[in-house]
Order: C-alpha cells, then structure tokens, then sequence
C-alpha cells in the first residue's frame, strides 16, 4: 500500500494565520471608526451649507427676505443657538425674524445625532437679503464630536453672504473641549 495524502491545516497554520487575522483588525477598527466620526461630520456641514445656500438663492431669485434658524419643534425658530436639534429655512414676509402664519416653510432639517453644532448666540437666526447678503456679524457655526476641537469643522457665513467651509479643527471652546 502507498503512503496517503492527508488535505488540512495543522494546529499552528491555524495559529499562525488567526493571528495574522487578529492584528489586521486591531489595525483597521479604529480606522473605520475614524472614517464612521469623519463622514458623519462631513454629512451633517454638507446638510447645512446646502440650506444656507437654499436660503440665499432664494432670497435673491425671489427678492425678498429669507432665514435659516435653529428649531427645536419644525415649525418655529429656538432662539437658541445650537443646531443638532434641528433648524428650518423659510421667507420673512414682515421682516421680524420670526415665522409666522402665512410665511413659507421652505425646508425642515431633522436632529443631527451624536454632534454639537453651535453658533454665536447673538447669531441664531441667520438672515439673507435679496442682494445676497447677510446682515450682522461675520459668524461661524462650529460641528463638534466626541474627538474634541482637533477634528471639528466650521461653517462660516460672511456678510457679504459667502459660505465657507473647512474642515481641519478649531480652537477648544465650551461646545467642543
């Protein structure tokens, strides 16, 4: 009789290999957990910046007053100055900051989860002329997580009415340590 071919692994190729396995996860978890923060903050500022610019363009392709403000119910402005709760986009028919019946809602934003999203609290309500403009103070809305300032970013509206946005951290504040 012949010597017979046996087909497997042994013990330590499954070792071997197993580990292997293991120190390529412990390399890539936290890499995914990175890019999980990195694209929730990206999605949340791509949200708003689009809102922003909804509220300008149709101030200016409608000529009359817009604002875009935070909302903690969807119908009414907070007055508050933080925004993961949510924030709604609508035109300014008497010009006091406020919505009232009969003004358009143009849009409603949900809660953003597990961020803090904040602005100056003199510049809750964010207005846009029918020239484009934004009257007031030049004012940056800060998107913080978990990581603190180093990975914030920032949205910031000029009162010329221009958008900015930037992603590469913040100075540390009381809404992102």
């Amino acid at each position: 009789m012949g010597l017979r071919k046996y087909r497997g692994f042994t013990a330590l190729e499954l070792l071997v290999t197993m580990a292997i396995i293991a120190i390529l996860l412990a390399m890539g978890v936290p890499a995914i957990k990175n890019y999980s923060w990195n694209l929730r903050m990206k999605s949340a500022m791509d949200l708003l910046q689009t809102d922003l610019k909804l509220a300008r363009g149709i101030a200016i392709s409608h000529n009359i007053q817009t604002i875009i403000c935070p909302s903690t119910n969807r119908g009414d402005c907070s007055g508050q100055s933080t925004w993961q709760d949510g924030w709604i986009v609508f035109t300014d028919l008497n010009a006091d900051r406020q919505k009232q019946e009969g003004e358009p809602l143009l849009k409603q934003a949900d809660a953003v989860t597990m961020l803090n999203i904040s602005s100056a609290a003199s510049r809750s309500n964010l207005r846009f002329y029918p020239n484009g403009s934004a009257p007031g103070s030049n004012t940056t809305i800060l998107f913080c997580d978990k990581r603190g300032a180093a990975l914030a970013g920032t949205i910031t509206l000029s009162n010329s009415g221009r958008i900015r946005f930037q992603t590469n951290g913040s100075e540390p504040s009381e809404n992102c340590p």
